[in-house]
């Protein structure tokens, strides 16, 4: 059910009535069969309905196990269990031609014959999201970081949360459980902030993201007919739509949440206005960086490999955690996103980028204490626009591995090709690729639409509260012409005919 249709918003009103038309104690319970009915609403994801409950009913069992268990091996086993009965699924469904690939690779570089079979596999329906929903549940209680859940329903809930399923964020147990057993009444003001994030979020997609999407769309396709210029310009409108797309899908299920009385964490606290690339990561895809960082970047860098492995360990300096952890963090976050050598590239440059700032913080501080431009508080605004700017570039730069594998289906070799087009290729024609881009169906009227979008996005989201929370506090003769603008700018200009959330597929 794509998120973005009338049917899913039938789904979520027909939902929605009877769950506030059933005894307050029977709501979760009516939340649970909306789930499982929403992942059932394609017939296609049929057989996949077993994956989602064994996984749910085998990490609620090794929850209830590692709550009773007192010996270390004993709950080393059952959480060793546990995790890999999670994985295997995942790994087989999404990465299993990759693997088997990289096996025929290899045999053939040694003088071997073996082949890999074709993996044609549907991939089952965030499965990458409830298997790391549930894995954060079992290492939370290998750690005892809170008491068990001992209602399988309610932990059902949990995993299969249908507004978060498909597209996250990646909720965690410890604050999505106490919420369901809450018999909450209803409020007006959480519910209409809830429908109005419902509709920004459809505005980000289908008119901001739709736009700029309609626009690149021949670049991605053919990005070798361009010049330099040109994929300059496109990677870094691509990063402004992969930021509309994906934070369109969080603002869906956090309204959604709202509409039910829940509190769905943010999972985008306006990153590409970051003066840093720590920053920018700390504010971007929150729910998967925050997941990596509590149960594979701190695991190994507070406990792990510098206590055996000292190269491997050694410390950067600024900052405590080891290179080895840092590194192996953004290779899994590269991974997840996809089963190909781009993903992986991407993921480790921007751990490299990470890692030079880390190195390199003690000695920008000195040197910035002797710079006008860091000294001087009138030069404060540019050197904030100068910074912003320059994370922006660099992490559009990181995206050109994700857009050609997204788009173009290309290899490593065609991501470097486009690099290689970007900085050799048209800039003595500056003029003429500048012209050239009115062959990509830019208007006046497009341009005006887009600037103005994304001057109110930005608007709507510098408050510190969430857009559901301070769109209600805005007074109502500026909230309802909002409401208004909203909806007749989806109408007039929204890219209905446009596939999926990208990070729907992930």
């Amino acid at each position: 059910m794509e998120l973005f249709s009338v049917t899913f918003l039938a789904f979520l009103v027909g939902a929605l009535f009877f769950y506030y038309l059933l005894p307050k104690i029977a709501r979760p319970f009516w939340l649970l069969v909306c789930s499982y009915a929403f992942y059932l609403y394609d017939l296609a994801h049929i057989g996949f309905i077993a994956l989602l409950a064994s996984a749910t009913l085998l990490t609620w069992l090794a929850g209830l196990l590692l709550g009773r268990a007192q010996a270390r091996w004993l709950r080393r086993l059952i959480a060793a269990a546990a995790t890999l009965a999670c994985l295997f699924p995942l790994g087989y469904f999404k990465y299993a031609g990759f693997f088997t690939g990289v096996a025929e690779n290899i045999s053939q570089a040694f003088g071997g014959h073996y082949v890999a079979p074709a993996f044609d596999l549907a991939l089952p329906l965030g499965i990458s999201y409830f298997t790391f929903a549930a894995l954060s549940y079992v290492f939370d209680q290998y750690g005892r970081r809170y008491p068990a859940e001992k209602n399988p329903l309610y932990y059902a809930l949990f995993v299969s949360f249908f507004p978060c399923i498909v597209t996250g964020p990646i909720e965690r147990a410890n604050h999505m459980l106490p919420q369901f057993r809450q018999k909450v009444a209803f409020d007006y003001n959480a519910f209409a902030g809830g429908v109005f994030r419902i509709l920004y979020g459809f505005f980000k997609k289908l008119v901001l993201a739709g736009m700029i999407a309609e626009v690149l769309e021949s670049v991605w396709k053919n990005p070798d007919s361009y010049s330099g210029p040109v994929l300059v310009v496109a990677g870094l409108l691509f990063t402004a739509e992969l930021y509309f797309d994906f934070s369109s899908c969080s603002d869906i299920a956090i309204g959604a949440g709202a509409c039910f009385g829940f509190t769905v964490m943010e999972n985008f606290r306006r990153p590409l206005a970051s003066p840093t690339f720590k920053a920018l990561w700390d504010n971007w895809h929150i729910s998967l960086t925050s997941w990596l960082e509590d149960y594979i970047f701190e695991p190994l860098a507070w406990g792990g490999w510098e206590k055996h492995i000292p190269l491997l360990g050694k410390k950067l300096e600024g900052c405590h955690p080891t290179v080895a952890a840092l590194f192996l963090t953004y290779l899994v976050s590269g991974f997840w996103h996809g089963a190909s050598w781009n993903y992986i590239l991407w993921g480790l440059l921007n751990g490299l980028f990470l890692y030079i700032g880390n190195v390199t913080r003690k000695k920008r501080k000195k040197l910035n204490k002797k710079n006008p431009f860091f000294t001087v508080k009138a030069l404060a605004p540019f050197r904030r626009i100068f910074q912003t700017s320059f994370t922006y570039c660099l992490f559009s730069f990181t995206l050109v591995f994700f857009w050609v594998d997204l788009y173009a289906g290309g290899d490593v070799a065609a991501a470097f090709g486009v690099y290689g087009r970007m900085f050799s290729n048209g800039w003595g024609q500056l003029a003429a690729a500048v012209s050239s881009l009115s062959v990509l169906g830019v208007t006046l009227e497009s341009c005006i639409v887009l600037l103005a979008g994304i001057l109110l996005t930005n608007l709507i989201e510098m408050a510190k509260t969430p857009v559901n929370v301070t769109i209600r506090r805005i007074p109502i003769w500026v909230r309802w012409p909002l409401y208004y603008l909203l909806a007749a700018a989806i109408l007039f200009y929204g890219a209905f005919g446009q596939s999926a959330f990208i990070y729907q597929q992930y």
